[in-house]
């Protein structure tokens, strides 16, 4: 048990939809990584009560101790529930009080996964992405996995958004470590989105344009290559997309992700805040707009 929990897959679990897609996708991480299973519940410690327009808080009291009682009879229940169908699976379970965000991070940072539903309880219908599932993705410093309530078929591919002018050894261990795991076909994606006028010249067949669409194409494989090498039984498909002809990189990227059982995006943190992954553009309408589960992975300068 505590070899297997050293660095366990996470999952948050408040009973919705969501978490409950949450947990499934879980429990397959963990099987395939041969790691342990925790399982979070964040519960409150106070209680509002409505008083016309407004609300009060009540005194603790025995709200603490009645709470903690309830998230951790949710918990029993479900890990019993995972066990009895994965008896070789190492399951733990944590009921910790306050803020969810908070909880779930913290109960995340030995993890080498964690795993969360787009959106928990008292999230807006309409919305992909729920606020506590934002502030987590802002402080998580472990791989994070997204996902939706409403199951599609596999597809047999991954997909993973590159960008090949920084550093993307990260992302591509995840997604060729996943597509292995998962024994699935990997599209290794690049948006080429400058200089516009290079893209326009390749498009009318001016051999400048052509040589500078060449050498991303060319940059890309040498990327890829020794991933390759590492994994000779992942089929993998390089793509390169002209930003003024495809649109920008998330639009790509969110519309190849209708052919994906998961989208792996990057997240870096700026200067000075070591640890709160700041989510640009391409992860952001990732996690709003995918037709699949989402990963967002960190760089491994800011775990």
């Amino acid at each position: 048990m505590e070899d297997s929990m050293s660095a366990p897959v996470v999952v948050a679990y408040d009973q919705t939809p969501h978490s409950k897609s949450a947990v499934a996708e879980a429990v397959r991480e963990a099987v395939s990584r041969g790691t342990g299973l925790r399982i979070v519940h964040a519960y409150t410690t106070v209680e509002r009560i409505p008083m016309g327009p407004f609300s009060t808080v009540l005194p603790a009291g025995n709200v603490e101790p009645t709470n903690r009682h309830d998230a951790e009879e949710i918990l029993a229940e479900l890990a019993a529930a995972i066990r009895a169908d994965q008896p070789a699976l190492a399951v733990e379970t944590s009921a910790v009080p306050g803020e969810a965000a908070a909880a779930i991070v913290a109960q995340a940072r030995d993890a080498c996964l964690l795993v969360l539903g787009s959106r928990g309880r008292g999230g807006f219908t309409g919305l992909l992405l729920g606020s506590t599932s934002q502030r987590v993705l802002a402080d998580a410093v472990c791989p994070v996995i997204v996902v939706h309530d409403t199951p599609s078929e596999p597809k047999g591919e991954i997909l993973v958004g590159l960008d090949i002018d920084g550093p993307c050894d990260d992302l591509l261990e995840f997604a060729f470590d996943t597509a292995a795991r998962l024994g699935t076909g990997l599209v290794a994606a690049t948006v080429w989105t400058e200089p516009w006028a290079m893209a326009y010249a390749a498009r009318l067949g001016d051999e400048d344009g052509l040589a500078y669409e060449q050498a991303r194409a060319d940059r890309l494989k040498e990327l890829l290559d020794p991933w390759r090498g590492k994994h000779p039984d992942v089929g993998v498909v390089a793509r390169l997309y002209a930003a003024v002809r495809s649109g920008t990189a998330g639009t790509c990227l969110v519309e190849a992700s209708t052919n994906a059982d998961l989208l792996i995006v990057g997240a870096r943190s700026e200067a000075g805040h070591r640890h709160a992954n700041r989510l640009g553009p391409v992860a952001h309408a990732a996690l709003h707009h995918a037709h699949c589960p989402v990963a967002v992975v960190p760089s491994s300068d800011d775990r």
